[in-house]
């Protein structure tokens, strides 16, 4: 099967140059009947399909551009348990039982994410293990000491590590203390978005791309989607999309809120980068407004960055990449300094709350969406409490009720929210000018 013309070409990214499956599935055309209709090509989507089609369930996928699109085949590909919300917010929130188990739901989807490649037998989706959340600012006599109960509190393997363990690990006078997760890993999105859809198709599931659906209805006991070209009629329908669910619903839609982050990756920086990042796995940062980056291809390196409710992709990316790098790693500037092959926007879903709507929006219409900021494994675990919903009438999907739909404000609600992250990028300022800091745990 190829590709339609009509249905986009990818991003340029460096994850679509190094996909390693080129060929596309077909527009939907005439009427169809299923069990399950998904709409959105994601993961979310996606994780779902597969659970469902290996219980025997008739599912058509509806992907409005293309399979991993959007932001589940532009995301810097960490794999990691918890929530955009952070845990100590959310035990603040609903107390520690509660958020143990919101924190399990997460490792379990992170769980499925390694089931899922080694089911689909491709190791080479596996990019690296660990992760480590740096502190910018020197932190205090009781660091350790937090750490270790947020995760005795929550179950969690993290674990703190002192300034010493990091600087082996990375030549930068920008970080502190550290928190070490040891069940994180790092994929190629892009390319095991492509595996799930190869194998929901293997599986007898039904996958169209370019067929967006232009509305929903209820039609006696079942839901029809209907396209430009066709339509499908199920029990049950999904609503899997991130941010760009139009008028499909629209109080779901009115509560998603689009935000861009970018990622880049440089040319090859040869020895130079092992001089300055010797590990092995992912980085990021405790600010507000994070970097995030890894070494991919050996000596390549990805950095991702930069959050605002400004969705077009803003003019010189490159260079404003390029030089996030180097406020981090500034001995980069010699010998050649940074050249960046690629540069891409995404956009994510967040909600007000920070965390997913997973749960059922009437009967037989449910909805899993606005993972924005951590999705790679949360996406997996919305789908697991979707897929017991629908196939056994599990009921665990309801402890989501506790994060519902809220308005996100329109085009005031994005003024505001960039208001908000500029100030937070203010705050990260007077933080790291200030000779000690308390403020690590907010990013796990």
């Amino acid at each position: 099967m190829s590709t339609p013309e009509l249905i986009a070409h990818y991003p340029a990214s460096w994850y679509a140059a190094t996909r390693t499956h080129t060929e596309g599935w077909p527009v939907l055309k005439g009427k169809l009947r299923a069990d399950v209709a998904i709409v959105g090509g994601g993961f979310a989507g996606l994780h779902l399909a597969r659970l469902l089609v290996s219980k025997g369930r008739r599912v058509a996928l509806l992907e409005r551009q293309r399979v991993g699109w959007g932001a589940s085949g532009r995301n810097g590909g960490f794999v990691s348990p918890g929530f955009a919300e952070d845990s100590a917010a959310l035990i603040r929130q609903l107390g520690a039982d509660a958020a143990r188990r919101l924190f399990e739901h997460s490792r379990a989807g992170v769980q499925l994410v390694q089931q899922a490649i080694d089911e689909l037998q491709r190791p080479d989706i596996l990019m690296g293990r660990g992760q480590l959340t740096c502190c910018r600012t020197a932190q205090g006599p009781g660091f350790d000491d937090e750490v270790r109960a947020l995760a005795q509190q929550l179950g969690a393997s993290f674990e703190p590590w002192s300034v010493a363990q990091v600087q082996a690990q990375m030549t930068t006078s920008r970080y502190h203390q550290a928190v070490h997760d040891p069940e994180a890993f790092q994929i190629h999105p892009l390319n095991f978005a492509l595996a799930l859809a190869a194998d929901i198709t293997r599986r007898n599931g039904q996958i169209f791309e370019g067929s967006a659906v232009r509305s929903i209805e209820r039609h006696g006991a079942a839901w029809v989607a209907r396209t430009a070209k066709g339509s499908v009629e199920a029990a049950e329908l999904v609503l899997a999309g991130n941010a760009d669910l139009g008028a499909l619903h629209g109080p779901l839609a009115r509560s998603v809120l689009p935000v861009a982050t970018y990622v880049a990756v440089t040319e090859p920086l040869g020895p130079r980068l092992a001089e300055c990042v010797r590990w092995p796995g992912a980085i990021t940062d405790t600010r507000r407004a994070c970097d995030y980056f890894r070494v991919v291809d050996g000596d390549r390196l990805l950095w991702g960055g930069r959050i605002t409710t400004d969705t077009r992709e803003p003019r010189r990316l490159r260079h404003l990449m390029r030089e996030h790098i180097l406020a981090v790693f500034p001995q980069l500037r010699e010998h050649g300094g940074v050249k960046i092959a690629f540069a891409w926007p995404g956009i994510m879903g967040y909600a007000v709350h920070k965390m997913p709507f997973i749960g059922q929006l009437e009967p037989g219409l449910w909805m899993s969406s606005a993972y924005g900021g951590h999705g790679v494994g949360q996406t997996a675990g919305g789908a697991l409490l979707l897929a017991r919903a629908i196939t056994e009438g599990d009921d665990e999907w309801r402890r989501y009720q506790a994060f519902p739909l809220r308005w996100a404000g329109g085009p005031l609600g994005r003024l505001a929210t960039q208001a908000t992250y500029w100030w937070m990028q203010a705050r990260d300022r007077w933080d790291e000018a200030r000779p000690r800091s308390a403020a690590a745990l907010r990013r796990l």
